[in-house]
């Protein structure tokens, strides 16, 4: 999804971004933000190959729901 990978490299740059500057609170945001991503995306969690197609989307869809509520 599209909007997943957006949240991720947004998240990646913000990382980045809270790193330079030594702000542990937006570095922590970051880094949730790069892990609810990664999860919805299929990178973390149950190994996405094994899921079952509507499984999968559900997950990309509360992932990308709470990121969006962010």
């Amino acid at each position: 999804m599209a909007a997943l990978q957006s949240h991720l490299g947004r998240g990646r740059s913000a990382v980045r971004a809270a790193k330079r500057s030594g702000d542990e609170h937006a570095l922590a945001a970051a880094r949730r933000r790069v892990g609810l991503a990664k999860h919805g995306l299929g990178e973390r969690g149950p190994e996405w190959w094994d899921e079952p197609e509507p499984a999968r989307l559900e997950r990309a869809h509360d992932a990308l729901r709470e990121l969006d509520r962010e």
